[in-house]
């Protein structure tokens, strides 16, 4: 008999609730600075409860009042969770959804920071990731970098990334808004991805055109060091994914949705984290300093117009990133 619930993240022994509090206490208050009274509301999936139990201990121990709420998990990365849970996030003051499939581009992280919640994301986190790795980031400094990226990143209108590998992948910005998902989260309707660390802005639709070498993770796949993926993208759509078991992962988790939405590049991001772990966990790899990556699917909730029944991060290695033909950044040298 199979068990129904999937936990696709292995640790070898539970973190203890003591090892994990150092990281739930700095999400609380360099990262988001509860403050006494304030409603947090920590949304979490079945797989994830320990977690969401050392992230309601830290928001009581600063003053807040936690409530957890719990579902099971989705299944795919974006995909929409039940309407109580938007409304209790909708409701917070501040939001922390650590669940196994990402909930940055569902209805409830919208609604809630429409409604001037201020709050993270946690998608595939693990237990060990509020005890090492990108948890010791200084996010202040995370933050510092990305402004002066942003201010470049704001009057851009071609943005290109490359990579050693083979990526090579251009897109129009202009105009678009750009996301500080520095890991502060301290005024209304500030988001964040802990322990991620990023700056991403989402491409005007059908304008992106290039490759992508996938060659550090594939979300909901895992770690593509050994076998990576190539994406094609034309007028803002991919139209090929060639590979090994990864690339064949990705083509069949795309046909699935039977929706053409799923196949648009909806996302330019990079990494700022200096203390994030390479191939340890997703967000790690997401916001790791020298790291890109590119979402597939929707991009509402990040200044698009495309909502998609997925979005699907796809994230390689020492990228060289360039606005309107400037390096800013090159590999983890920050040029500005």
């Amino acid at each position: 008999m199979s068990w129904p619930i999937e936990y696709f993240h292995y640790t070898p022994a539970p973190s203890s609730m003591i090892e994990m509090m150092p990281g739930a206490l700095k999400a609380m208050t360099q990262c988001a600075a509860v403050k006494p009274g304030e409603n947090v509301v920590i949304a979490c999936d079945t797989n994830k409860l320990r977690l969401a139990e050392a992230l309601a201990a830290a928001a009581y121990a600063v003053g807040g009042k936690p409530t957890i709420v719990m579902f099971p998990p989705t299944g795919a990365h974006g995909a929409q969770v039940p309407k109580p849970v938007v409304a209790a996030c909708a409701r917070s003051d501040v939001f922390f959804l650590p669940t196994s499939w990402s909930m940055t581009h569902t209805d409830a992280r919208v609604e809630a920071i429409r409604n001037g919640a201020r709050g993270s994301t946690m998608c595939e986190v693990t237990e060990d990731c509020l005890c090492t790795g990108g948890i010791q980031a200084d996010y202040e400094e995370n933050d510092r970098i990305a402004r002066k990226l942003g201010a470049i990143l704001a009057r851009t209108r071609t943005m290109r990334i490359v990579s050693p590998a083979g990526t090579d992948i251009s897109g129009n910005v202009a105009g678009r808004p750009i996301q500080y998902e520095t890991g502060l989260f301290r005024e209304r309707g500030q988001f964040a991805a802990l322990p991620n660390s990023e700056l991403n802005v989402s491409p005007r639709e059908g304008s992106t055109e290039g490759i992508i070498v996938g060659d550090v993770r594939l979300m909901g796949y895992g770690v593509l060091r050994d076998d990576p993926v190539t994406v094609t993208v034309s007028e803002g759509t991919v139209v090929d994914v060639a590979g090994g078991k990864p690339a064949e992962y990705l083509r069949q988790t795309l046909a699935s949705f039977k929706d053409s939405s799923a196949y648009n590049l909806a996302e330019f991001a990079v990494g700022l984290n200096p203390f994030s772990r390479a191939y340890a966990t997703n967000l790690e790899d997401l916001g790791k300093l020298g790291f890109a990556h590119h979402g597939i699917g929707s991009n509402y909730a990040i200044g698009g117009t495309v909502l998609a029944p997925c979005h699907i991060d796809i994230i390689y290695k020492d990228a060289t990133v360039m606005l309107d033909g400037e390096i800013v950044l090159d590999k983890a040298e920050v040029l500005v």
